[in-house]
């Protein structure tokens, strides 16, 4: 434990000091070797033995984890990395890489500045590879890339060294066409990850080595005596002379932003209040003096403390015992405790400045994407928006009667921790319908049901979600209001895919001004009447006024959008 406390000493030193932070998340597709990595990673920092990382899995802690042998939460460790003689303090968030777990990975980026986008040299881009780095760029977190199991290349397709560098660089180049097309203007802005420049490292995270161009300028080390150890199997000497923590960690610390550069971009993406306010030059500037600004991303259950709310702080600092008020709610909550993560431990610390990724407990009242601010009516963080919709759904009933209630408050607290899960009531059969990311996604929570909250439970089979929708405009629909004197007449017709894909990616939104949305629909097509008379976007479909000068309208028009989203909700 002495190595851990000397941990927890250098890490609460360097949290005052923003300039020495990277708040870092490692994203990839499935069996990539993102957590293989944060082993490695670990190891070099001193916080697991070197001869276990990249084999004890240390970040993949829940037993449903390590049984079937992949990342199904998100898992915060911090450490700290020596570059040029000095300490850095590095909070990391291991990502999951299945696709119905993809929720955490958009929680994630929301608490980070900087993403290592770790791809297989073998399978090189993936589909869940462009899905974590549409997530990263929308949330304005900069990647770098490390190519992994490029001993695989050697080893078992056999390529020579100049086969080997032809397709790790059509590897480069795949990433980068992904990122020039879901945002040129960041290709533009320098974002592209280039090998020359030292944004891109190669390496195998089961043998724990690691180059790129910094590092065989400093190690002497070439590809092509990458080629001879990989073809001799001495991956020893190779980890010796080019630790794997060495290279991604300084290529972390040279290339991704620290919370003050980040923090003066990233405010304006995520949160739309007034920038010139008080509390929006704290959070640009990461003032740990200003306002308490904190965003939820995480709510997971201590055994002993409740639940714990993990998140990014953009301003202020968290002290035990303060008192603050959340999003949606009006009265103030006291913090009970705040710390830090170290894998799956929490360790509690007297204070967390801004720019760090903290653990509090105490803010009952919390949900995944709360706002936490000691600012009486601060305009809340955008909300985060998960890339994908439940799409299975199973029915869950108490295999014993007694435990009926106990099942009700246990699927709230399921739904609080998970908000990618959603429970509705079935009142015809009154069974709780579960719908999830897919069938892997319900059977873990079904599973943490029984274990973690001792409910015994039966499901039935999948169910999968499909859709109807209509394939051209159809004749108005009457509706008469109840004393018969008002008649509405409704068109249904569909959208254009370019507006759905816009409101999915959430370009377009009644949150926004008036007049920057108008503008948005007419350059993607839609005509200038249509555009301006938008009362109600719910999901991906619109509802458009298109009357005119009708007396008394406005008075209705809150029941008719509520009526507008349980037809939406209700389907066709």
């Amino acid at each position: 434990m002495g190595r851990r406390k000397k941990m927890v000493e250098r890490v609460t030193t360097l949290m005052n000091e923003p300039t020495k932070i990277r708040n870092i998340g490692i994203v990839a597709h499935i069996d990539h070797g993102k957590t293989t990595l944060s082993d490695n990673l670990l190891g070099g920092a001193g916080m697991i033995s070197k001869e276990l990382a990249g084999r004890q899995l240390f970040m993949d802690s829940d037993e449903e984890e390590q049984e079937r042998g992949i990342t199904i939460d998100a898992s915060n460790v911090s450490m700290v990395h020596t570059f040029d003689d000095e300490d850095y303090l590095i909070n990391l968030i291991d990502t999951p890489g299945h696709v119905d777990f993809g929720g955490d990975v958009t929680r994630a980026m929301r608490a980070v500045d900087g993403a290592v986008v770790v791809v297989d040299a073998v399978e090189g881009t993936m589909p869940q590879t462009e899905t974590v780095l549409r997530q990263a760029l929308r949330e304005h977190v900069r990647p770098v890339l490390f190519v992994n199991k490029v001993d695989r290349l050697i080893n078992e397709l056999k390529v020579d060294s100049q086969e080997m560098q032809v397709r790790l660089g059509k590897v480069i180049d795949h990433v980068n066409k992904l990122i020039k097309n879901m945002s040129p203007e960041k290709y533009k802005a320098g974002w592209r990850v280039d090998a020359a420049a030292g944004t891109v490292a190669f390496g195998s995270a089961l043998y724990n080595w690691a180059i790129s161009v910094p590092m065989m300028k400093k190690t002497g080390v070439s590809f092509n005596d990458v080629y001879d150890y990989c073809k001799a199997g001495d991956m020893k000497s190779l980890a010796e002379k080019c630790p794997l923590h060495e290279a991604v960690l300084d290529m972390v610390i040279h290339f991704l932003p620290n919370p003050l550069e980040a923090q003066k971009n990233r405010v304006k993406v995520i949160w739309h209040g007034d920038e010139s306010s008080e509390i929006g030059k704290s959070m640009a500037n990461a003032n740990s003096d200003g306002e308490l600004a904190f965003m939820v991303t995480d709510i997971s259950i201590d055994p002993h403390a409740g639940e714990v709310a993990t998140g990014r702080l953009f301003s202020g600092s968290f002290t035990r015992g303060m008192e603050v008020y959340t999003s949606g709610t009006v009265k103030k909550t006291r913090v009970q405790q705040v710390g830090v993560f170290m894998g799956p431990e929490r360790l509690e610390v007297d204070k967390i400045p801004a720019g760090n990724i903290a653990a509090v407990t105490g803010l009952k009242e919390a949900i995944v994407g709360s706002t936490v601010t000691t600012l009486e009516g601060m305009a809340p963080f955008e909300s985060i928006r998960h890339v994908s919709e439940p799409v299975v759904t199973v029915a869950v009933e108490a295999k014993h009667t007694k435990d009926l209630p106990k099942l009700i408050e246990v699927l709230r607290q399921v739904a609080k921790e998970d908000p990618t899960l959603q429970i509705t009531l079935d009142e015809e059969t009154g069974e709780h319908l579960l719908a999830g990311m897919g069938e892997l996604h319900l059977e873990v929570i079904a599973h943490r049901i029984e274990r973690d909250k001792n409910v015994e439970i039966t499901t039935s089979k999948p169910i999968v979600v499909y859709r109807e929708t209509i394939k051209k405009k159809i004749e108005p629909v009457e509706g008469k209001s109840p004393n018969r004197h008002n008649r509405f007449y409704v068109y249904v017709e569909p959208l254009d895919l370019k507006i759905v894909d816009a409101i999915k990616e959430g370009d377009v939104n009644m949150n926004m001004p008036e007049l920057e949305r108008r503008q948005k629909l007419i350059e993607l097509g839609m005509g200038k009447e249509e555009a301006k008379g938008i009362v109600g976007i719910f999901n991906s479909n619109i509802y458009v006024d298109v009357t005119k000068g009708i007396q008394y309208l406005n008075e209705t028009m809150e029941l008719i959008l509520d009526g507008f989203e349980e037809v939406m909700r209700a389907g066709p």
